[in-house]
């Protein structure tokens, strides 16, 4: 398939007065997953622009941004389908430490947030300092939707310091207003677009044949044994053109199991593990079809951008809410991910590799979503945010 070439997104404004940001974050940043990338993403773009931005973050290590403050250790629970790390009780003296050394202008605490780390620093931030907090969940579950109701009662004196409420799309807004009785406007998920399309640009194709990939944990949400369904139809009814081979990347629970399912199938599938950040971009590039089964609990679907940016061919996404919303509602790209997911996922995925001019058309359609995502996009609506938070602190 003949792809569009990839859009170019440029430069950026700069804010009228450089700020002191500070991401406030209960998870580490020893590894990238959604919440991290999106404070990392934002926070460099915000660098870019001259901004003085730090982490103020849970247990970390090694973490791949300057100014990185940990302020507790974590401990590893289950939670909304995934599992996550949780804050012990931070240190008070040790934040006290870290507000009083920077005088911050902003704090902007990624919410659902803990009591015994982001809570204790919004409430001990200084009266001058706008607070900002960004929703990034949706409920997975019921379990989920009634620990977050709780944690909501929890954090309630601590959130009324908050100034200006975003959620990454409107499924987390709902979980905002369901859980914490908040409202706010919806700015989503930022991706480097530049970075992934240079990333993938001027490489040759690690790819003989038509080829799916999967990236992403696995984790039953994820999808992956859905993806594994669809290749299992598809060879009993000879839907795949000569050639067709399977990617799938990630690691988690399910990953033997799939392993052990792949072993029964005719068609070539390889398990890469663990991909670092990056090579992401390379990974995606080579696909011919990028598929994201997830079947629920996603607030966003910041990894299904990252394909479309890097130059996979075409993405296909379980219709979730989540998913549905990051793609504006485009039919063609979104599967159900019910009882028949397997026929439907395999019709959809032979449509894209033998129908030429649908596959173009569809790709095309996806290029067009990224200049709402584009880092530069969201840093301008975020600094507007900002602003309005300084505002209300300082009349």
């Amino acid at each position: 398939m003949r792809r569009a070439p990839r859009p170019s997104f440029h430069g950026h404004r700069l804010a009228p007065m450089p700020l002191t940001i500070g991401f406030v974050f209960d998870d580490t940043l020893d590894v990238l997953d959604g919440v991290q990338q999106h404070i990392v993403t934002i926070g460099e773009e915000l660098r870019r622009r001259g901004h003085d931005v730090h982490y103020l973050v849970g247990e970390t290590h090694d973490s791949p941004v300057p100014n990185t403050h940990p302020l507790s250790r974590n401990v590893m629970v289950r939670f909304n389908g995934n599992r996550m790390r949780i804050p012990l009780p931070a240190s008070r003296a040790r934040i006290r430490r870290t507000l009083a050394a920077h005088g911050f202008d902003i704090l902007h605490v990624q919410a659902p947030y803990s009591p015994f780390m982001a809570g204790r620093v919004l409430s001990l931030a200084a009266p001058s300092t706008g607070v900002v907090a960004t929703y990034h969940i949706a409920s997975a579950d019921l379990a989920s939707r009634v620990g977050g109701r709780l944690l909501g009662m929890i954090d309630a004196p601590t959130h009324r310091r908050v100034d200006e409420v975003v959620a990454v799309s409107q499924v987390a807004a709902r979980y905002a207003e369901t859980t914490a009785h908040v409202r706010g406007v919806v700015i989503p998920n930022p991706v480097d677009v530049r970075k992934f399309a240079d990333a993938a640009t001027g490489r040759p194709s690690a790819s003989d044949g038509p080829l799916t990939v999967f990236l992403g944990r696995f984790v039953p949400r994820k999808g992956a044994e859905l993806l594994l369904d669809a290749i299992a139809y598809g060879e009993k009814h000879n839907m795949f053109p000569e050639g067709f081979h399977v990617r799938f990347a990630g690691k988690g629970p399910l990953l033997d199991e799939c392993r052990r399912r792949a072993e029964a199938l005719r068609t070539p599938v390889e398990f890469l593990g663990f991909v670092e950040e990056e090579d992401k971009p390379a990974l995606l590039a080579d696909a011919d079809v990028a598929v994201f089964p997830a079947t629920g609990g996603e607030s966003f679907g910041i990894v299904l951008l990252e394909a479309i940016a890097s130059g996979a061919g075409v993405t296909l996404a379980g219709d979730n809410p989540g998913y549905r919303s990051t793609l504006l509602g485009e039919e063609d790209a979104l599967f159900d991910v019910g009882a028949d997911h397997a026929r439907v996922l395999a019709e959809r995925i032979r449509r894209a590799l033998t129908d030429p001019a649908w596959a173009q058309a569809l790709h095309e359609r996806e290029l067009a979503l990224l200049a709402r995502y584009d880092v530069a996009t969201v840093a301008d609506q975020v600094e507007e945010v900002y602003r309005r938070a300084i505002a209300g602190r300082r009349r």
